[in-house]
């Protein structure tokens, strides 16, 4: 089968990049694709960040040829032309907010009638909503022939957006796209300056509202009498600077370190395996990669009840789950891991769920989808 991708990749940074790429890669073992990039993805002014490039030495990537500027409507048709020419029997978008919505329409309508539209859903609706966004996600994902999503509550939003549509839910595979991911806990915490005796927290990723940090720099707040609790906050601030700067100023300085930067590839295991546990706080969410990311370095997790997230948890064996927005449940439960448990190794846990969440797993239910499509 030959796939073409719509995708952001190298030099781009970020989740969608990483997922599409390695995405890429599984599939190109038994098809032919062809993966188109863009040339420019947000403009400036738009991007909250210090860079939208990725400036790790250890590059993710899979050949890509970037003709996309998501603001010149020319370059939407090209790259419809591109894959139309080319004989694509898929095109495969990775969805993800609905700035995109006119580029993605034109490069579908510009393909042509024959090929397969497929949008996986990274997010069917945007994290933070602006004015009129349920258009532009109708818009920009209403030609499609099908779509992918992660999440039941995901369904529900396609559903609710685009009635009849066909999807099929998947889950998010096991990231393995790290080097370093055997680094033992010892080396990993010399390599990070931490002790062997700390007892350590880890929350990695952006920063923004929907992630729920300062729930867990609140909950951090009532651990006093956990004895040696290191909380490591790490991920470029997107927003709420002051706010997290001042909660993280009202802890004790050897309990907090915030690292206020984009972790590049070649070091991202180690923050994962010098980590006792995992926490994802999130308020609100679809899925996410961060659990992957600690499923593979054996870290246990700790995440809230919210999207597809639970469904990637097994209560006790592989991490906790836990009400959103409830500091005084978040510093309970990282309280009950260390003292009551004893910081226990879940490692059981979690090589049950990696078994089930396979790259190759992933990719052949997409293209047994694709060819229902075109049926």
């Amino acid at each position: 089968m030959k796939l073409a991708f719509i995708a952001p990749g190298h030099p781009y940074r970020g989740g969608i990049a990483n997922f599409a790429t390695r995405l890429a890669q599984q599939l190109n073992a038994s098809h032919e694709c062809r993966y188109i990039n863009f040339t420019r993805l947000y403009p400036g002014i738009f991007f909250p960040g210090k860079t939208q490039f990725d400036k790790s030495t250890s590059v993710i990537s899979f050949p890509s040829e970037r003709i996309i500027d998501s603001i010149v409507p020319f370059s939407w048709s090209r790259a419809g032309r591109i894959v139309q020419e080319w004989g694509a029997d898929a095109l495969i978008f990775h969805w993800w907010h609905p700035f995109f919505a006119p580029s993605y329409r034109e490069i579908l309508r510009s393909a042509g009638k024959n090929v397969t539209g497929i949008c996986i859903c990274h997010n069917v609706s945007p994290h933070e909503k602006g004015m009129l966004w349920w258009k532009a996600v109708k818009y920009g994902i209403g030609g499609m022939n099908g779509f992918v999503v992660h999440a039941g509550p995901e369904e529900s939003e396609l559903d609710r957006l685009i009635p009849g549509n066909q999807h099929k839910t998947l889950f998010h595979p096991v990231y393995d796209i790290f080097p370093g991911e055997d680094i033992s806990k010892s080396a990993a915490r010399e390599k990070l300056d931490l002790n062997e005796e700390d007892r350590v927290v880890l929350y990695f990723g952006l920063i923004r509202p929907y992630k729920g940090v300062e729930v867990l720099l609140r909950a951090a707040s009532k651990l006093h009498d956990v004895s040696r609790l290191k909380l490591l906050v790490v991920g470029e601030i997107y927003s709420n600077r002051p706010e997290i700067q001042r909660l993280t100023e009202e802890l004790p300085r050897n309990m907090i370190r915030l690292v206020d930067e984009y972790i590049p590839n070649e070091d991202v295991s180690a923050w994962f395996r010098a980590a006792d546990i995992v926490a994802l706080p999130y308020l609100f969410a679809t899925q996410s990669g961060i659990v992957p990311i600690a499923y593979r370095c054996l870290r246990p997790v700790i995440v809230t009840r919210v999207g597809g997230l639970p469904d990637a948890v097994e209560d006790g064996e592989s991490g906790y789950l836990i009400e959103p927005g409830n500091a005084e449940q978040l510093a309970e439960t990282i309280r009950d891991h260390f003292i009551k448990h004893g910081n226990p190794d879940m490692s059981t846990g979690i090589d049950h769920i990696l078994k089930r969440l396979s790259w190759d797993r992933y990719a052949e239910e997409l293209v047994e989808f694709i060819s229902q499509l075109q049926r």
